[in-house]
């Protein structure tokens, strides 16, 4: 139960099905308020230059080091695009015009999902953000596989490369479904599960 106490009234909460539910949510025992923890939306960038990928290293935890496509939290009052867009200039300092949805991956362990955008830069320069410890161009046989920090951007990358072999451009919508077993981090430990494959015009 991630929320501890009422934000109306401070009484610690408590979990139970409140009328009308199926599950259990945090509730107030004091003021009946339920707390209702919602899923968060991620969104980002497979930004695309010729055949390269940009990349980020990451400055902060989690995944200290590793590197991942610029994407970030969505905020409040901001639409998909828009938020892909800022954090792909937050995390790389690149001004980008986005071209095609890619993918949208639930994480529905956590209470993630990804929406990320196939995009192309508006002008040349890219620079770390204050989130990066660098940010490169990797071309497909140079993607640093086993230091990719998050499951989503491994699969991500994976559906966008083999869309150019097929040489087709197309939404995914899948779950990745973690085993259970060994660290939420590493790809290996997941499934790709309910795959859509929408093309696009």
């Amino acid at each position: 139960m991630p929320v501890k106490f009422c934000s109306y009234c401070a009484t610690q909460l408590v979990e139970r099905i409140p009328d009308g539910d199926d599950r259990l949510r945090p509730v107030c025992p004091s003021c009946g308020f339920v707390h209702y923890t919602n899923p968060v939306t991620v969104v980002g960038c497979l930004v695309e230059r010729g055949d390269e990928i940009l990349l980020c290293k990451r400055a902060i935890e989690p995944s200290l080091g590793l590197w991942t496509v610029p994407a970030g939290y969505l905020e409040l009052g901001e639409g998909l695009l828009v938020g892909a867009r800022r954090e792909t200039m937050e995390e790389a300092g690149a001004d980008v015009e986005i071209v095609a949805p890619h993918s949208l991956l639930d994480l529905p362990h956590i209470g993630q999902t990804y929406a990320l955008f196939r995009a192309r830069l508006k002008s040349p320069s890219i620079e770390a953000g204050k989130e990066s410890l660098e940010v490169a161009f990797y071309p497909p046989d140079q993607i640093p596989w086993q230091e990719l920090a998050f499951p989503a951007v491994h699969f991500a990358l994976e559906l966008l490369l083999d869309d150019r072999k097929q040489n087709r451009a197309c939404l995914h919508m899948a779950q990745l479904i973690w085993s259970g077993s060994g660290t939420r981090f590493d790809a290996r430990n997941y499934s790709l599960k309910e795959h859509l494959l929408t093309p696009l015009a």
